[in-house]
């Protein structure tokens, strides 16, 4: 009773039940004047039993405020919630037959028992009429007014530990009952549709991030959708339960709503940690996240312990709002973060955090001052749950315009990684080739030495033995010798072109050509013949692989062969040039050229030449004009 001041209680003081109805003859209550509903706050006086001891046998007068005395008076919330709540007023019934009513304190009286006397004189009875177990409403009870008598009705009830719950005593006529409870139901000036189109698009986020979690094992959307989940029955759960006073909606207006508020804003904050990888790019906010979780999660556990422990509502209380308190500070601290850091993606999130806060801001004002002015007095714009979920659309808004952008930046990411992998399975498996070609240039330079050291030694060892023996079977000679001896030659010169061919130092455009020459003019000048060997000044610098080299060469050494054993040729000419990055090679005779009908005996050597050309993707043509012309093309790359 300290709240109320002391003249109001002086007032009251001398004043007995009856003669509170003797002054007060004007709020007794007439059945005939009630139709359908009745308010009874005009006609009530009110006690709260905070130690909830009171022998309803000794109140008296002065314990009750009337309420409707000016100034206007009222029950505080705290008082309401955990205190038993005494209500008195007077009824007639001045009607012909008696009149039935249900008695309603307010939604969220989860306790209600009535109890009647005609006057002071007799004791307060307890009326057993209770409410219809199929309508299963616990804030009503139902009670009878004989005809021609005037009584007195007290009630007790108690109220749920909410911040919903108000003093709002009705008197119901019982064909209306159906009717009321449906109004008051469904009378939410549109707040459940939207309440439940909002639920609809939670419900969607939920099953999209549930979705990628199970495709891509993120825990970010595993964590989203838990937040969209527990945001989505809490609204849900609101709308469905909305004034409806049974068992399940003063738990979950007590506890159950607030669980769910705070597990969803942990797994919010969990969220935001893995979606912006704070612990990668923003350890200090990653700290401020972690300890936010902690803090929430002790926020949730001293509330439950309180609730379950039956403590007061004021500590419940005060509890809720010092973590909404922390998360309107979080939300400012995680503001002022991100326009630091400036940060596309961080910006997304903190938009929808922003919304949220201010939503949830403009929420918590008109819950703890319901009596402003700055709003409509009634309507949608009055419901501060309406505020709390438009933050929470904006959110979402918000939400998928990050997750667009974040796939964006991800998919932009991919594209780079898959280019780096390429190029980087592109530079191993050039380093392979590399190193393959560095092993076999190795291995050629290790056999064209080993062949140089032990082969040639031993060829030229045969030569010079077999030109020894020659020469002391010189007055004799000997056609086996002799034959040794030119073979010896041969092999030494087939050898030679092997070596050349093989030692990598020599894969050059330069040393083919050089190599050309230097064989072409030891081999012509042997013979009684004009020759000439032109090359263009410009060789390309060029890398020709030793393949390339030897059946070029080899396709070359061929026709000149054939130039001196079958054309009787007098001159020969060799000219090597280079145009559309092919090396053209020309040996031009002046004997009788090549006989059509005697192409037989040339058929498997310009066979072999044909096929050595092809192998290195050249061409092989013999042209006859004053002679034979021997064409040989072959590309550069």
């Amino acid at each position: 009773m300290k709240k109320y001041c002391l003249p109001i209680i002086l007032f009251f003081l001398n004043l007995s039940v009856a003669g509170a109805h003797q002054d007060t003859s004007l709020s007794v209550i007439y059945t005939s004047k009630v139709i359908n509903l009745h308010f009874l706050q005009p006609n009530m006086h009110v006690f709260v039993d905070k130690q909830n001891n009171t022998d309803i046998q000794t109140l008296r007068g002065s314990m009750f405020l009337h309420l409707n005395e000016k100034p206007k008076r009222s029950v505080s919330k705290n008082s309401l919630s955990g205190s038993n709540i005494y209500l008195l007023f007077w009824i007639n019934n001045d009607e012909e037959k008696p009149r039935n009513f249900y008695i309603s304190p307010g939604i969220y009286a989860r306790e209600c028992v009535v109890f009647s006397r005609l006057n002071n004189d007799y004791p307060w009875v307890e009326i057993p009429g209770q409410i219809d177990p199929s309508k299963n409403e616990n804030a009503y009870r139902y009670f009878t007014v004989p005809s021609g008598v005037e009584m007195q009705i007290l009630v007790r009830c108690r109220y749920a530990k909410a911040a919903v719950v108000s003093l709002k005593p009705f008197l119901i006529n019982p064909i209306y009952f159906d009717d009321h409870v449906n109004k008051i139901h469904n009378n939410w000036y549109g707040l459940n549709t939207f309440t439940y189109l909002l639920c609809g698009l939670l419900l969607m986020m939920l099953l999209y991030s549930f979705a990628n979690y199970v495709q891509n094992y993120k825990r970010s959307f595993l964590y989203y959708s838990i937040y969209a989940l527990s945001i989505a029955a809490l609204l849900f759960l609101k709308a469905v339960l909305y004034q409806r006073s049974i068992p399940f909606n003063f738990f979950y207006e007590e506890y159950f709503d607030y669980f769910l508020q705070i597990i969803g804003y942990i797994f919010y904050i969990g969220f935001t940690r893995m979606f912006l990888d704070t612990p990668k790019n923003y350890p200090l906010l990653n700290k401020m996240f972690i300890i936010a979780e902690i803090i929430l999660a002790v926020f949730l556990t001293v509330f439950t312990i309180l609730y379950f422990t039956g403590e007061a509502y004021s500590k419940l209380e005060s509890t809720e709002n010092a973590s909404k308190f922390f998360l309107i500070f979080l939300g400012i601290m995680y503001l002022v973060l991100g326009i630091v850091k400036r940060n596309k993606l961080m910006n997304y999130l903190l938009m929808g955090n922003i919304a949220n806060l201010i939503g949830g801001g403009i929420s918590m004002f008109l819950i703890s001052f319901p009596s402003t002015s700055i709003f409509p007095s009634t309507g949608l714009f009055r419901q501060s749950l309406f505020y709390f979920e438009v933050g929470i659309l904006f959110e979402l808004i918000f939400f998928l315009l990050g997750l667009v952008y974040k796939n964006k930046i991800e998919l932009i990411e991919k594209v780079k990684m898959d280019e780096a992998i390429k190029q980087e399975a592109d530079r191993q498996e050039y380093e392979k080739q590399i190193a393959i070609l560095s092993a076999q240039q190795d291995e050629r330079s290790r056999i064209s030495a080993d062949m140089h050291d032990e082969l040639g030694s031993g060829v030229t060892a045969i030569r010079l033995l077999s030109e020894i023996a020659r020469q002391k079977t010189k007055q004799q000679p000997i056609d086996e010798i002799s034959r040794i001896s030119y073979n010896a030659n041969e092999l030494m010169t087939k050898m030679n072109a092997i070596i050349w061919s093989m030692n990598p130092g020599n894969d050059t455009m330069s040393s083919l050509v050089a190599y050309i020459r230097s064989y072409a003019s030891e081999y012509l000048d042997n013979f009684n013949m004009d020759y000439n060997i032109n090359v263009t000044a410009d060789i390309p610098d060029e890398d020709v692989s030793g393949v390339k080299r030897r059946n070029i060469f080899l396709v070359l050494k061929e026709s000149i062969n054939n130039v001196m054993k079958h054309a009787k040729a007098t001159q020969v000419e060799i000219n090597i040039r280079f145009a559309n990055e092919n090396m053209l090679v020309e040996i031009v005779d002046n004997g009788k050229g090549i006989d059509p009908e005697k192409l037989n005996q040339f058929g498997n050597g310009l066979k072999n030449m044909q096929r050595r050309m092809e192998s290195v993707g050249g061409s092989f043509t013999i042209l006859n004009h004053n002679g034979t012309t021997v064409k040989l093309e072959m590309p550069l790359h």
